[in-house]
């Protein structure tokens, strides 16, 4: 991933909820890899919250090829089904 990052040298991520009505944002701009800082932990227990992000942290250690990758948004998308559907 993060050769294909460099290369390219821009990314799109998007987040979207899983139970109707569904609802997304989609970001897309350039891309910055950075040496990864420190453990992972802190960042997989707010996402996955702490039994499961404990578990994402340890099998998923920060080694010496680990990359931050910093994403600048010039472009936001947004929908909210729930908004055309009520």
């Amino acid at each position: 991933k993060a050769r294909l990052l460099r290369a390219a040298g821009r990314a799109t991520m998007t987040v979207q909820t899983e139970t109707p009505p569904y609802q997304y944002v989609s970001v897309e701009g350039p891309v910055e890899l950075v040496p990864a800082t420190g453990d992972n932990l802190e960042m997989a227990t707010r996402y996955l919250g702490p039994e499961l992000g404990r578990w994402y942290a340890d099998h998923n250690p920060v080694g010496p090829d680990s990359v931050d990758v910093q994403l600048r948004p010039e472009h936001w998308r947004t929908f909210d089904f729930g908004k055309v559907m009520g």
